[in-house]
């Protein structure tokens, strides 16, 4: 489907997009704001020597929790900006992919720690969804 254009209400040009356009942003933006959330975590557990599946003090899980919030809240950002009109879509996907990778990775380690996996599906995923709104159009 090609671009078309129609005049709107208040006299500007609209243009509609093909939906295999959309689709490809909607995907380009899960995609990225899921790997800016995943990559960021992957990095801090390296860099600061911080084994997800031992016990941690206090101190490191709020830090981590922090953390944790506003790389997910960032991937979200920058994901849904890749297709504002489907930004709420867009930070559902992330938020659900940081669960669900969460989730499994709970169930896959049955003996270990899990403040990290219980960090990313109550705060971590929210605050993808959450700062979704922040990019959306009706446009």
């Amino acid at each position: 489907m090609a671009e078309v254009s129609f005049n709107r209400e208040d006299g500007n040009e609209q243009r509609s997009s093909s939906p295999v356009k959309a689709i490809a942003l909607c995907v380009a933006g899960w995609l990225v704001g899921y790997l800016i959330s995943a990559s960021s975590s992957i990095l801090y557990f390296i860099l600061g020597h911080i084994s997800p599946a031992n016990p941690a003090s206090t101190g490191v899980m709020w830090f981590t929790a922090i953390y944790g919030i506003a790389f997910a809240a960032l991937g979200a950002i920058a994901g849904a900006s890749f297709y504002r009109r489907q930004a709420l879509g867009i930070g559902a996907a992330i938020a659900a992919t940081i669960g669900a990778v969460a989730m499994w990775s709970w169930y896959s380690t049955p003996t270990h720690a899990h403040w990290s996996q219980a960090i990313a599906i109550l705060l971590m995923a929210p605050a993808a969804q959450f700062a979704a709104l922040f990019r959306r159009s009706d446009d």
